[in-house]
């Protein structure tokens, strides 16, 4: 679009009324027609990751151990840190001998109340012994599950002197030395993983329908303009900010194995396409007035004339006309800025409208 300035317009008024003819123009014109128009709206973010965690130590201790260290990669279960456990490998030693026990008194218990059964079937054993030597196994097994569950508490409570890395990932930062006293839920770790990336998006609340769960983006980042990035919408969060009055649209980048988190990235997000088809020209034939109106220069016959339009949506380098022009005519979208209404044209070359 260009701007039609005042000091050209009265240069031009005073030009014409000495009654000097005005010298034919070369121009470039472009045919105006229908079409649908597919709006793009671009948005910036940054990359975050979809697994970005801050691991904390579940109990409190004295680290012992360190197995990993800023910038390492880890699989999912690979150790990070361990707690002084001595004392609870200790108690778990004990927990595994009384489960020892109880399992033997479990076993003995069956085998006395087994012999009591086959002999009361032979009238010899008496039915109350038979029931006491039942109510030992039924003792027996309680106290079996009792070692039990406290073997299990142990074994949980040595567990959580160990961290280990819940997915893979990229250990971003270690908050930890070894002989430090740590306590339960202090952060030692930061985690992160790059297999997939989200950008967030924070969309104009009037954009809510007319963009679908999947479609299709284009992302391109500051620090690597000459490549463009495919994502596509996974989500968008039906709960307007009342602040900037904008939604969460959130896109997966599909091909992210080599980005890194946090980097700056733009999308351009397509919106669904009009319902009717509009009345569409290049943005460069489009004038504007100092008074804020616009215009176009249409040509028919060798001839240009002014023609004043109202301008609706401007997307893509294309401006919707909603009044003043029809599919069909010609206007000038090169050497414009100087043209006279009614001034002889000369086409240069004429192409279809993009």
């Amino acid at each position: 679009m260009k701007i039609f300035t005042c000091c050209c317009f009265v240069g031009l008024m005073l030009f014409s009324s000495l009654g000097f003819a005005a010298e034919t123009v070369n121009v470039v014109t472009q045919q105006v027609k229908q079409q649908q128009l597919v709006p793009k709206i671009t948005l910036t973010g940054s990359l975050k990751a979809q697994r970005h965690a801050q691991l904390s130590v579940l109990a409190d201790g004295v680290i012992t151990e360190i197995y990993a260290e800023t910038g390492q990669y880890l699989k999912q279960g690979e150790p990070l840190l361990a707690l002084d456990s001595a004392l609870i490998k200790a108690q778990l030693q004990a927990n595994d001998a009384d489960v020892a026990r109880a399992q033997v008194d479990v076993d003995d218990t069956k085998r006395r109340f087994t012999e009591a059964q086959s002999l009361s079937k032979q009238k010899l054993f008496a039915q109350t012994e038979l029931a006491q030597r039942q109510a030992a196994v039924k003792s027996a097994q309680a106290s079996l599950l009792e070692a039990q569950a406290k073997q299990t508490y142990q074994q949980q409570l040595l567990k959580r002197h160990q961290l280990a890395a819940p997915f893979n990932g990229i250990v971003a930062k270690r908050m930890v030395d070894l002989g430090e006293w740590v306590t339960r839920g202090q952060s030692a770790f930061e985690l992160v993983s790059n297999e997939t990336l989200w950008l967030d998006l924070y969309m104009p609340q009037e954009h809510f329908s007319a963009i679908d769960i999947e479609t299709a983006v284009d992302v391109y980042l500051a620090s690597r303009p000459d490549e463009t990035f495919s994502a596509k919408v996974i989500a968008k969060v039906p709960v307007v900010n009342t602040t900037h009055r904008s939604f969460l649209l959130r896109l997966a980048i599909t091909n992210s194995a080599d980005l890194q988190v946090g980097l700056s990235a733009t999308a351009e997000v397509a919106l669904k396409p009009s319902a009717k088809a509009s009345v569409v020209i290049d943005r460069d034939a489009l004038l504007r007035h100092p008074d804020g109106g616009f215009s176009v220069f249409t040509v028919l016959d060798g001839v240009a004339t002014r023609q004043s339009v109202k301008v609706g949506s401007r997307m893509n380098g294309h401006v919707e006309i909603i009044q003043g022009l029809n599919a069909g005519q010609w206007v000038v979208t090169q050497g414009n800025e100087l043209l006279q209404d009614g001034q002889a044209v000369k086409l240069v070359t004429q192409t279809g409208a993009k």
